[in-house]
């Protein structure tokens, strides 16, 4: 009984500390504005969570829109919201506000927010499998 309870708990650890780090694939298409005619047009964000690292690919017609995709950072606040950080340099680098993502966990899904949405809610990513 004893070695089940030391397993039981083992096990429970890891999953509590595999919950609190993002991993796998991850998109969500929204309301951003565009560059220059500030007209508002979707927009996909595909991410990829690796290594403490994720990377944003953007899928748009418009080569122009597609500033900010890159590496970014992690950093994990006290309130357990994972804030990521450009990387790279250029238009993003300069403006923090377009280029700080804040995601959190919600049970078992992940919503995001940034100063890039027209939307100031937490929006839900959907996991890519």
């Amino acid at each position: 009984m004893k070695k089940f309870v030391i397993a039981f708990t083992f096990l429970l650890c890891i999953n509590s500390c595999a919950q609190n780090y993002l991993s796998g694939n991850y998109t969500i298409t929204t309301t951003v504005e565009e560059i220059g005619t500030e007209n508002k047009i979707n927009m996909k964000f595909d991410f990829h969570f690796s290594d403490n690292k994720i990377y944003l690919k953007l899928d748009t017609n418009n080569s122009l829109q597609a500033y900010c995709e890159g590496e970014y950072s992690v950093e994990e606040n006290r309130n357990k919201v994972f804030i990521l950080k450009y990387d790279g340099e250029g238009i993003c680098s300069n403006d923090s506000i377009i280029n700080t993502m804040y995601i959190k966990k919600i049970k078992n899904f992940y919503f995001i927010k940034s100063g890039r949405f027209i939307s100031n809610k937490w929006l839900k990513l959907e996991k890519i499998e």
